[in-house]
């Protein structure tokens, strides 16, 4: 099969195809053949510096485990595709079901390929009206957004959610399920992207360049979502209720700044992402009955990976960049 395969994690890596074998499966698992695959910062920070947060402490990856002593690596971990094979154990999918999910994070998905051994826990069934490149979008950073919003904090009716980088990949999926959800949804962006999240559902677009933090009535909010990590937890005191929740997505915060924010009064924490087999299921729910849409940014071609990944790295996306992968039989 045709996979993107490194010896080692760089920076510099070409990102090429090459042939390797296909994957075999575990009773838990089905082999998915990917017809499209979703990338997201991650997937560029795992080349150069990722760091993952355990017990509170700043890891890098592969003194965490992630990829240490694995060689060859297969990066990704978002895909969309058709079941071609199933475990002995897997009654949820059969041969020829469409599916799509994250696969194996944090951990080896080994998504960048024809060919994904997943198990059947980290997929649902595609719904028949959303695309293959829909579908590849709303995985992690779905994922991700629904957790913080139903596991982490329970929206409410009315509570008033305020959630920055608003139309980017995790963003643009946050504003709509807050907003399916009943919550009052406050989109702080750059103008360049206030028409879109006014589109996806925001209730108040919220713009950097007029809008100041120190000075402005506060704004009595249940709940942050902060997606685009551009400021400390303390930008934001006095716009949270007492005790409301400022989850940080894009990095990671020490224990050290955990406590310093305690002590300033915010509820401040850095929350990743994991497999969750409820809430990819409710997301398959979500996009079939419309509640959810993907904003794809980019479609790129499997063998151009690397321009996918200079377009991830720009930090501008509206939505996702998503990979297509090649049609064979």
């Amino acid at each position: 099969m045709k996979a993107i395969v490194l010896e080692q994690l760089d920076p510099a890596s070409p990102l090429a195809v090459t042939e390797t074998a296909i994957p075999a499966i575990a009773a838990d698992e089905v082999l998915v053949k990917t017809h499209a695959l979703a990338i997201n910062p991650v997937d560029v920070k795992t080349l150069e510096d990722y760091t993952i947060v355990r017990d509170g402490e700043k890891i890098r990856a592969s003194a965490a485990g992630v990829f240490d002593g694995v060689s060859p690596i297969i990066l990704g971990w978002d895909i969309a595709g058709i079941v071609t094979a199933v475990g002995s154990d897997v009654t949820k999918f059969k041969v020829g079901d469409a599916v799509f999910g994250m696969v194996h994070f944090p951990g080896h998905g080994k998504a960048y390929a024809e060919y994904v051994a997943a198990p059947a826990s980290h997929l649902a069934l595609k719904p028949a009206q959303v695309s293959f490149e829909a579908a590849a979008g709303a995985t992690l950073a779905a994922i991700t957004a629904w957790q913080c919003l139903v596991a982490h904090y329970t929206v409410k009716p009315g509570d008033r959610i305020l959630t920055t980088a608003p139309t980017g990949g995790v963003g643009h999926y946050a504003v709509q399920m807050a907003k399916h959800l009943g919550a009052y949804v406050i989109a702080l962006t750059n103008p360049a992207n206030a028409a879109l999240a006014a589109e996806l559902g925001a209730d108040e677009v919220l713009e950097y360049t007029s809008f100041d933090a120190a000075t402005a009535t506060p704004l009595q909010l249940d709940l942050v979502l902060d997606a685009g990590g551009r400021n400390a937890a303390p930008w934001f005191a006095r716009h949270l209720k007492p005790g409301a929740p400022l989850f940080y997505l894009p990095s990671s915060l020490s224990k050290a700044e955990q406590q310093r924010y305690q002590e300033q009064g915010l509820n401040a924490a850095f929350k990743m992402v994991t497999n969750d087999e409820s809430a990819i299921d409710a997301i398959a729910q979500l996009l079939h009955d419309g509640s959810i849409i993907t904003k794809i940014a980019g479609i790129f071609e499997f063998t151009d990976m690397k321009a996918a990944f200079a377009a991830q790295q720009k930090g501008t996306a509206q939505g996702k960049i998503i990979i297509r992968m090649p049609v064979s039989a």
